[in-house]
């Protein structure tokens, strides 16, 4: 049920919002720089933000000089800012998306102290904030992080507003109100989509209608448009197909469409995503879950709250389940009501461990433990799987599978212990360590970076050069150059809109500015190489052969895995 102290009365409430938000800020900035930008993600809408800031044009966004009108703008002004303040690296660039994710968490904690307690509250914050799958979403420079907290904020403050008694009820609503124009802001129709649905089925469900009466819903759609307006509408008078292309081809078309995009994958994808995504807290979600539906099955008037929460995380997931198109972030939406659900479940079973559902939990966590440490240990044996780790993320596989053992050992010792304080802080701390091996891993990961091949060009490229991409776009290398890249590919072909790909991204934005300068296709990039101009190429070591057969010279540079730079030019220093 929901709180009935006030605010204002609870003399704890600051003190567990600072030092949250200090422990929280703290945990999620360790490390934020320490790997390289992953593409395409990372590098490309990081780019926005640098032609923005470039440019001087916080309009139009725009990669590699391209109209980028896939999203709205918000994400990239955030950028924008982090670069104007700190410069181009990588903690400045992924420092929104992590103070988003301690955010989040606060949020976590306030919206349940209000809907339930103080303890729920709390233990709902650790447990997002430990959660792999939205810790890992805090420390990646996209905007997926962000619309979640986005989406999250409207929900929670949302039922807030209508459980409300007091005065407090109004902020709530109108914060609710705010929160989805930053959320359209942020990825367009989603940040109201969420918010409508479970909010009508909600009302729906308990047939209480009179709360359309108290939402000041006219109040709210003023002051919506009032924040979302203005940058559609110059967008649209400075790009006069954005509206169609944004909400038809974009976000109605690419949702229902069968076609081929980015990652097809089963309706059952986000599954298992869910379960390792909240691990270690996966152990509690069936009982917690389970005891949530005991109680809306039995009276769900009686327990308006866990039904929100309940059909919150259920339709997030059939939503994103229905597509073809599968991206692992776009479930981060559900994570806040699958925390504050096991974090209410734990705090009613917090001086009573020694009951079969929690038990259950305990056998999970010993269980999950042992098998996905047995799994990491053995990776490297399984090459039938075709897991391509690479070989120097081995050693922090070994040390994340030491972690889970000592964890699911320690878990047995303490299952006998009639409190869940120690079990609690167990599982949190194993949790936080493990994440911090990750963080400081993450750079063997990104093995397509080309971060150490273009800091050695900086020291030699002039600004008359030209960098080609040769059949791939390394979508970090603008950045990292901080300038133009020339892309060849085969800008003409009938194929190109039925494939998600970087080159029909561009294709999209081609007709809102002229790219005859450096969106070439293969002859034009002969030219240019034989030409007196200094031309460097990336190009990927499969595309090596290829590249040859027409190259009458070709100097080499260097190599990062597998993606190689030439010169067309024997007088630059080797690298």
């Amino acid at each position: 049920m929901l709180s009935t102290h006030p605010l204002k009365s609870q003399n704890n409430w600051m003190t567990d919002i600072v030092c949250l938000s200090l422990l929280l800020t703290f945990f999620y900035l360790i490390g934020l720089g320490h790997y390289p930008l992953f593409i395409p993600d990372e590098g490309r809408y990081s780019e926005v933000a640098r032609e923005m800031v470039a440019m001087g044009d916080y309009i139009t966004p725009r990669v590699n000089g391209v109209a980028f009108l896939d999203k709205p703008v918000l994400y990239y002004w955030l950028q924008a800012i982090a670069i104007h303040l700190f410069g181009i690296k990588e903690w400045a660039l992924r420092l929104f998306p992590a103070l988003f994710g301690v955010l989040g968490c606060v949020i976590n904690y306030v919206c349940g102290r209000h809907l339930f307690n103080r303890r729920t509250g709390l233990i709902s914050a650790i447990i997002l904030a430990t959660s792999p799958l939205y810790f890992s979403g805090a420390h990646y420079a996209n905007l997926d992080l962000e619309v979640a907290v986005f989406i999250s904020s409207t929900l929670l403050c949302f039922i807030i507003g209508i459980l409300s008694q007091d005065s407090s009820r109004h902020y709530f609503l109108i914060t609710a109100y705010i929160a989805a124009a930053l959320a359209f802001l942020t990825k367009g129709l989603i940040g109201i989509a969420f918010p409508a649905m479970i909010v009508g089925t909600w009302i729906i469900v308990l047939w209480r209608w009179d709360i359309l009466k108290k939402i000041h819903l006219i109040l709210g759609c003023l002051l919506f448009l009032v924040l979302v307006l203005p940058w559609y509408v110059l967008v649209q008078r400075t790009n006069p197909e954005f509206l169609h292309y944004f909400f038809v081809t974009q976000q109605v078309s690419r949702f229902l469409s069968s076609g081929k995009f980015n990652n097809p994958t089963s309706v059952w994808f986000y599954v298992p995503i869910i379960l390792i995504g909240f691990l270690p807290w996966t152990s509690f979600l069936i009982q917690a879950l389970g005891s949530t539906l005991k109680s809306i099955w039995q009276a769900r008037r009686e327990y308006p709250v866990e039904l929100y929460l309940f059909l919150w995380a259920t339709i997030v997931l059939v939503f994103f389940s229905i597509p073809h198109s599968k991206i692992i972030t776009y479930i981060l939406p559900i994570y806040p009501a699958l925390a504050l659900l096991v974090g209410n479940f734990l705090s009613n079973a917090w001086d009573h461990a020694r009951q079969p559902a929690i038990n259950w939990g305990i056998f999970n966590i010993v269980a999950i433990g042992i098998l996905l440490a047995i799994g990491w240990l053995t990776t490297s044996h399984y090459h039938w799987l075709n897991l391509n780790i690479p070989a120097a993320f081995i050693p922090y596989l070994k040390a994340l599978a030491i972690v889970y053992i000592i964890h699911a050992i320690a878990t047995l010792f303490l299952s006998k212990q009639k409190t869940l304080l120690p079990l609690f802080i167990l599982s949190t701390t194993c949790s936080t360590i493990f994440l911090l091996i990750f963080i400081m891993g993450a750079a063997h990961l990104n093995q397509n970076t080309t971060q150490p091949l273009a800091n050695d060009l900086k020291k030699i490229i002039r600004p008359q050069d030209e960098v080609v991409n040769y059949f791939r776009f390394y979508q970090d290398l603008p950045i990292y150059l901080e300038r133009r890249i020339t892309l060849v590919a085969d800008w003409t072909s009938p194929n190109i809109a039925k494939h998600d790909n970087w080159i029909r991204e561009l294709w999209y934005g081609m007709p809102f500015q002229n790219t005859d300068a450096w969106l070439i296709n293969e002859d034009e990039f002969w030219k240019r190489w034989n030409s007196e101009r200094r031309v460097f190429v990336f190009l990927n070591e499969k595309d090596f052969s290829q590249f040859k057969l027409h190259a009458a010279r070709y100097y080499f540079l260097g190599m990062h895995n597998d993606i190689i730079l030439l010169s067309n030019k024997l007088n630059v220093i080797r690298m």
